[in-house]
């Protein structure tokens, strides 16, 4: 990936700003914020993205991990008056098809003297697994979980690829053809 030549000046100079991002693919289109004051418009992918600024929402880390284990993730929306994000307007999310749905966490580095995205770096990829709602006396949120594909690895009797898929995806290929799926095989070995 080429660093454009602004984002490097700018890298040099040390004054590029540099803001997190999420976006999400609901049901219902897409999503998108990002820290900060100020609406961003990006191009990621060929399609034209807009991240909403919204200060109360919480990230954890992104998982750095080498290997195919599942790595998940953790977003908090909590309910907040004075940003007009209410516990009904957060229960609504049980009206939205968000079930394997994708989520993208991105650093956006921005002009400071423009305030344009001149760069998307992309960070964690995934799928939105559950949302909890929680709720006690004083506060209400809700909590995406996040995960990267590799959790369809470990899911007991989740579906696996068929020869059916695989002609939608590229008709005449016949690599899963013969292919047989197991839930669970067991191998009694010894060394002796």
């Amino acid at each position: 990936m080429a660093i454009p030549t602004r984002l490097q000046t700018l890298l040099d100079e040390g004054r590029i700003v540099i803001r997190s991002a999420i976006g999400v693919q609901l049901g219902s289109g897409w999503y998108g914020i990002c820290s900060g004051k100020y609406e961003l418009s990006a191009t990621i992918d060929g399609f034209a993205r807009t991240f909403l600024p919204n200060a109360v929402v919480e990230v954890e880390e992104a998982p750095n991990a080498i290997g195919n284990a599942a790595a998940p993730l953790k977003v908090k929306v909590p309910a907040r008056l004075d940003f007009g994000i209410t516990p009904d307007k957060l229960r609504t999310i049980e009206s939205e098809v968000y079930k394997n749905k994708p989520c993208y966490f991105y650093d956006l580095y921005i002009d400071p003297d423009t305030r344009a995205v001149i760069h998307v770096l992309p960070r964690f990829d995934g799928y939105i697994d559950t949302i909890d709602h929680v709720e006690s006396d004083t506060d209400f949120y809700l909590q995406f979980n996040a995960e990267t594909s590799a959790l369809d690895n470990f899911r007991n009797g989740y579906r696996t690829a068929s020869d059916e898929d695989q002609q939608l995806l590229s008709a005449g290929d016949r690599f899963f053809q013969y292919a047989g799926t197991v839930d669970k095989e067991y191998f009694d070995i010894t060394l002796t």
